[in-house]
């Protein structure tokens, strides 16, 4: 078996990478019908099928995935080859696929990446929002913002900032309720709950420099998303226990305080992580020192 054409497999991973041939063939210039002669040519070559197609659906095979993985890195290193030979930071080229919380990412990654993208116009993003925990090497993801300890030893992490998460409530509220001086004092409060996968977080673990205490909470009104208590919350329903980089604008514009301050759970880690094994493309490592850079001051805190 021979590979002659080196860009049948660029194209067969823009076509994994978009989620169809119609998509790869727009982004590389190229016409549908270029796209499906070159993934032929790629198949009789391997001989092997490498994606399953209908009118409807393209599904790539178990076979496929496996030749994805061999194929990814080897690009990475003829990329990387490429980059040596040019001059500047203009050389920097190729898609970066990055998947980040929702309320995170939809703010404060996608302001990272417009601002990337003015230094690196020619790096392409494929940016997926979501509070569920991906699977780097499943999803064929590049990076992904945790909020969160590293569990996993597969991955490399590199520490953004610290998530703290705060007690807050809005003025209203606290003009009819009343201001708790003391963390006890939360459970006479309406407080606004998490619940993720039915399990609701009843229980409030708060430190000061001195002491712990682990208040024990009981509330009707619990949503499985952020935003949806930040609402609440803004709109006078409860004291809330939200994430600083969540709520800080709302803080600036005096619809929601901070109450007792001295008070707050315990930190974790934002981090930018990646698959371990792999070749790092230098536009994966100009964007994580990027990023390391841009929230060295927390963009929620400037």
């Amino acid at each position: 078996m021979v590979l002659r054409n080196l860009e049948d497999l660029s194209v067969f991973i823009r076509i994994i990478d978009t989620g169809s041939f119609t998509a790869a063939a727009r982004t590389l210039g190229l016409s549908p019908t270029t796209v499906s002669k070159q993934i032929a040519r790629l198949e009789k070559n391997l001989g092997i099928v490498l994606f399953v197609r209908n009118t409807r659906s393209l599904r790539i095979t178990p076979e496929g995935k496996l030749i994805a993985e061999k194929v990814r890195a080897a690009l990475t290193l003829v990329e990387e080859a490429a980059e040596i030979a040019k001059d500047g930071n203009e050389s920097l080229t190729g898609l970066i696929r990055l998947t980040a919380p929702v309320p995170l990412g939809r703010t404060y990654v996608t302001e990272a990446i417009a601002e990337f993208r003015k230094k690196y116009p020619s790096v392409g993003f494929i940016l997926h929002l979501t509070d569920k925990v991906v699977d780097l090497y499943k999803a064929e993801m590049d990076l992904a913002i945790r909020v969160a300890n590293l569990t996993d030893s597969r991955l490399i992490a590199r520490r953004l900032s610290e998530n703290k998460r705060i007690l807050v409530a809005s003025p209203n509220y606290l003009k009819l309720h009343g201001e708790p001086q003391d963390p006890e004092e939360l459970a006479n409060h309406n407080c606004l709950l998490f619940s993720a996968s039915g399990n609701k977080s009843t229980i409030w673990s708060l430190h000061n420099k001195k002491n712990t205490k682990a208040i024990s909470l009981s509330s009707d009104l619990i949503a499985n998303n952020g935003d949806v208590l930040r609402t609440w919350c803004a709109a006078g329903l409860g004291i809330a226990l939200r994430e600083t980089w969540d709520v800080a604008g709302l803080i600036r514009s005096n619809k929601l305080i901070q109450i007792l301050p001295e008070w707050q759970e315990e930190t974790s880690p934002i981090n930018v992580v990646r698959a371990g094994k792999r070749p790092v493309p230098q536009r994966i490592k100009s964007f994580i020192e990027f990023l390391t850079e841009e929230w060295k001051i927390p963009p929620w805190d400037k």
